[in-house]
């Protein structure tokens, strides 16, 4: 189940209710599994991320984002001024929500002024995704801080270029989760119900599953 969402204890609500559920319908509560959205910048250090990060930024189409943004939120961004700080917006609780996050997880961004602008530059290059962005321990920690607060299982990674991104991921982020012994690097079966699963049960759907009255015997 892939999970909206930019504060941790947010998206843990929507877990729990889920989970509350599978059990009334008598489903194992672990037979759903929760994958949050994050977009990650990761170097060796947090300065040489950031940096990454900002070098991203100057290929923003802003008006295409703002335009994203109006259909994701119903929120019109020309209806404001250039200098407004959305950090103090009753007007948008939409932005003020992933400013929240942002500066939670962004090192150097707590003080600065969120205007229309920058807003969008950051849209533009994560979209509507809580963001890790920092060296593999920092990133690392924001990730653990997610497993652990909003009890997700995984993470759907967004990327701003292609290989590069991942080719990040597999350099920097890699080993350090290694390290952590959080990195799935063995497969359970050879389908992704076996994978995600993991409970020994084989391909096949699960006599709990409703889809088990239709399969062969």
């Amino acid at each position: 189940m892939f999970l909206p969402g930019m504060l941790p204890e947010k998206t843990a609500a929507v877990v729990r209710d889920t989970r509350a559920l599978l059990h009334e319908l008598g489903r194992p509560e672990d037979s759903v599994k929760f994958i949050a959205g994050i977009f990650i910048v990761v170097d060796e250090t947090d300065e040489k991320a950031q940096s990454k990060f900002q070098d991203l930024l100057q290929y923003a189409d802003l008006e295409g984002t703002a335009s994203l943004f109006g259909g994701w939120t119903g929120t019109d961004l020309s209806a404001f001024s250039d200098d407004e700080d959305f950090k103090f917006s009753t007007k948008a609780p939409a932005i003020k929500s992933m400013i929240s996050s942002w500066t939670e997880t962004v090192p150097g961004t707590k003080d600065l002024k969120w205007t229309k602008k920058l807003v969008l530059q950051h849209l533009a290059i994560s979209g509507a995704h809580p963001r890790a962005i920092g060296s593999p321990e920092t990133v690392a920690n924001i990730l653990q801080q997610w497993v652990d607060e909003a009890g997700v299982d995984g993470f759907n990674i967004s990327y701003a270029t292609t290989p590069t991104t991942f080719e990040d991921l597999v350099t920097y982020l890699w080993p350090e989760l290694k390290k952590r012994g959080v990195l799935q690097e063995k497969y359970a079966g050879s389908s992704m119900r076996q994978n995600y699963l993991q409970d020994g049960g084989g391909p096949k759907v699960r006599e709990w599953h409703p889809a088990s009255q239709y399969t062969w015997k």
